[in-house]
């Protein structure tokens, strides 16, 4: 855990270096602030509050599910943490496995048959498992949208 310290407007001389001391202060107290360490400002509701959702709320969970899931719901179809079912239509790389990412010109919209719409935007990470030469309904699988 941090520590806070205080630091007096005398101490910071406009023009001149700052002391060590006191740029270690100056490092280590907003993660002082965050901490709630002896001494440090206290961060009040009033500051993590948006229009609905309060840091009391947030706290306990289910608020903050909702409220996370709400972002999700409101992006468009192909929107940055958004899920397709899509083909890689790219030889290259053959193999595209759990976690591997590749970029939207290569995936197109699919069906479970293979049949295909345009192209996609972005950055998508493999959620399955893509294989063979953009051919076959082997290549469809799902894609999260990061980028």
């Amino acid at each position: 855990m941090a520590t806070w310290t205080d630091i007096t407007t005398a101490a910071l001389e406009p023009g001149k270096p700052v002391r060590s001391i006191n740029g270690l202060a100056l490092r280590d107290n907003p993660i002082a602030i965050a901490e709630g360490a002896a001494g440090a400002p206290r961060i009040v509701n009033a500051a993590v509050t948006n229009a609905t959702l309060g840091a009391e709320k947030f706290q306990s969970g289910v608020a903050e599910r909702d409220w996370v899931m709400g972002f999700n719901v409101s992006a468009g179809a192909g929107g940055v943490g958004t899920y397709a079912f899509a083909k890689k239509t790219s030889m290259y790389p053959a193999v595209k496995a759990l976690g591997s990412t590749i970029a939207g010109s290569s995936l197109r919209p699919s069906s479970a048959g293979s049949r295909t719409g345009g192209s996609l935007a972005g950055t998508w990470r493999c959620m399955g498992y893509a294989d063979t030469d953009g051919a076959g309904s082997s290549d469809v699988t799902s894609w999260l949208r990061i980028g």
